[in-house]
């Protein structure tokens, strides 16, 4: 791609030649040679790589590590090596989609062969309709030139493929060419094709009302009743008609949004688009995926009174910046209890962040029995008092499926999750982080949640856990398994006494795709894992993390030679990241020497040494 390197062969020499005038040679591409169609393609332009893509197809040359290549200059951020890349990946799609919002919004690095002869228009031609995920940040000047007529064809292409529109800091971007932001978002959100939307910095009440109202179902206008008011509309929130003297200016401006979103968006057409028809109508948009950063007077006076309409809604995510008090998710509940009595409530997945009391999950699952998912981030209340601990009365099976929990220094067990785990025998996705006293979830989850297939445990102490460990693996379905930081060997003297008859139980579970192990303190236990794939049975696991487990060199080397001899043929991903092995870089050289014809290798090396580079690439 012409990134790093120098050519230096008189082949080389005529490639680089022909990618620089592929205009006139395009034509007689799919003449050529298999081997020098492979050592043209890296060395074109993004514009000829993609209008080649199906001549390197129909010859049985995929593009993807070209793509992948580019994506790696463009985002350097990657701290990890990986050999040919992560596999699943739509690397084209990435790169166009950064490419945009590079172009777009920032700016790209000149001197780069993958971008030659391009200029930024056509460089936003042909990156619009690879978008699916559309970030609007930085200065509106970029934002507003979405609507103007130049840019009316990307626009339009933005309204067919984008389904994700994340908003940064919408306070920020309607502070200046308020009315273009407006247009903008009407195309997105009801002419186009978005329905999921993030916005974060918790926008101004009256904006957050206009873009939730595409989560309403069809009964209409909500009324809702503020505490002091009468009844009002949603658009009369938060909201003064007319001018006082001596107004403050914020107040003004304020007022102003408030104005100009109840403008019909036929005004905001007819304003924009000459062809627009005066008896044109406007579709409206609807929102099924809500993710939203609100503050603690957004909970109280807007969303606590909006929430039971949103029935359009698949997932909701909340999340908050300060720590949610027990009244305000008591509010919270109530208004979710009123959602779901709607026989229209769509809402399935729900998240929520801050939340200072541990019995919200059984409050919360009282209120949406047919929720299917539910993440909470739970913290200890400031004053360090605890409420007493509710009991769930559920009288009927949850749906639930997939159940996330994580807890920050919160002194509680698992016990009070455990009745909702008897009602979840749906449940196949389960994580807990920094909870005490685990026995007791292993023994619930082997007699209640037979088809469990994501148990995720972080930060959990399973020292004295193994027996139950190994009894939930007999008759186990699980496709993933997560064991991280959890002090897994502490208490053993003879490590092999618990490392062997687990590897046994999880090479008998067909299913099991996955293995995390991180932070675990392995160190010469990492060895006894490569029997994992030993036996006329070995497991089927593709990826096995043994990053943060203070592996050597030397015994990376025994568990190298192991795979060496067992030879897996799913060729499994192996991370082994933040471990020490440049203690010894010339037995991890070997390590990794053996390691790569059998595995994909995750490291933390940036020191590409001579001797490596040949194996292992940037990811």
């Amino acid at each position: 791609m012409g990134i790093s390197g120098g050519v230096s062969t008189l082949v080389q020499m005529c490639i680089v030649k022909v990618a620089q005038n592929m205009d006139e040679l395009e034509r007689k591409i799919s003449d050529l040679p298999v081997l020098l169609l492979k050592e043209l393609l890296p060395h074109l332009s993004i514009y000829y790589l993609d209008r080649l893509e199906p001549v390197a197809l129909t010859k049985g040359i995929s593009t993807s590590s070209m793509w992948a290549t580019i994506w790696r200059d463009l985002d350097q951020t990657w701290r990890c090596r990986i050999k040919s890349g992560l596999p699943g990946q739509d690397w084209k799609q990435r790169c166009l989609e950064r490419l945009f919002h590079m172009v777009m919004f920032t700016q790209v690095r000149q001197g780069r062969s993958y971008l030659s002869n391009l200029s930024d228009s056509s460089v936003l031609s042909m990156t619009a309709g690879h978008v699916k995920v559309l970030s609007l940040h930085g200065s509106s000047r970029n934002i507003c030139r979405l609507a103007s007529e130049e840019l009316r064809t990307i626009l339009t292409t933005l309204e067919k493929g984008v389904r994700s529109l994340k908003l940064l800091d919408a306070n920020s971007l309607l502070k200046h060419g308020r009315k273009n932001v407006l247009f903008v978002l009407h195309r997105l959100l009801d002419h186009g094709s978005v329905r999921e939307v993030v916005l974060w910095r918790s926008p101004h009440p009256s904006f957050l009302s206009w873009i939730t109202s595409r989560c309403k179902g069809p009964q209409g206008q909500l009324s809702v009743s503020l505490p002091g008011t009468s009844n009002v509309q949603l658009s009369d929130l938060d909201i003064g008609y007319s001018a006082v003297e001596g107004e403050p200016a914020a107040k003004r401006s304020r007022r102003s949004l408030t104005l100009e979103l109840e403008d019909k968006p036929e005004l905001m057409c007819r304003t924009f688009l000459s062809s627009y028809s005066t008896a044109g109508h406007c579709p409206e948009g609807q929102i099924n995926s809500l993710d939203f950063e609100v503050s603690s007077c957004q909970i109280l006076t807007t969303v606590s009174h909006v929430l039971p309409s949103w029935t359009r809604l698949n997932a909701l995510h909340l999340h908050t910046d300060w720590l949610l008090t027990e009244e305000e998710m008591s509010v919270l509940v109530e208004s979710l209890r009123r959602l779901f009595q709607n026989p229209g409530c769509s809402l399935r997945d729900l998240s929520m962040s801050h939340v200072c009391c541990h019995t919200s999950v059984i409050s919360v699952l009282s209120a949406c029995p047919s929720l299917q998912n539910l993440s909470l981030d739970i913290w200890p209340p400031l004053n360090n008092t605890w409420t007493k601990q509710q009991h769930f009365r559920q009288n009927e099976e949850l749906c639930l499926e997939k159940l996330v929990v994580k807890s920050a220094d919160v002194p509680t067990t698992v016990e009070s999750f455990l009745t909702v785990l008897k009602w979840a025998p749906k449940l196949s996705h389960l994580q807990i982080t920094g909870f005490r006293h685990a026995q007791q979830l292993f023994r619930t989850l082997s007699e209640s949640n037979p088809i469990l297939k994501i148990l995720h445990l972080e930060d959990i102490n399973l020292a004295n856990c193994h027996q139950e460990i190994l009894h939930l693996l007999e008759n186990s379905m699980l496709e993933g398994l997560f064991f991280k930081d959890c002090r897994l060997l502490d208490k053993c003297t003879v490590k092999k006494d618990f490392l062997v008859p687990f590897v046994n139980a999880l090479k008998r579970i067909s299913s099991l795709q996955t293995l995390t192990l991180a932070h675990n303190r392995l160190a010469t236990g990492a060895i006894e894992m490569a029997e994992l794939f030993s036996g006329s049975c070995p497991s089927n696991i593709t990826h096995l993390d043994l990053s943060s487990n203070f592996i050597l060199p030397a015994e990376l080397l025994q568990f190298a030679q192991l795979i060496e001899t067992y030879r897996p043929t799913q060729r499994p991903l192996l991370d082994l990241r933040f471990n020490p092995l440049d203690r010894d870089p010339e037995v991890k050289v070997q390590a990794v020497r053996k390691l790569l014809p059998y595995c994909n290798i995750l490291t933390d090396d940036w020191d590409s040494r001579s001797t490596m580079k040949d194996h292992i690439s940037v990811m």
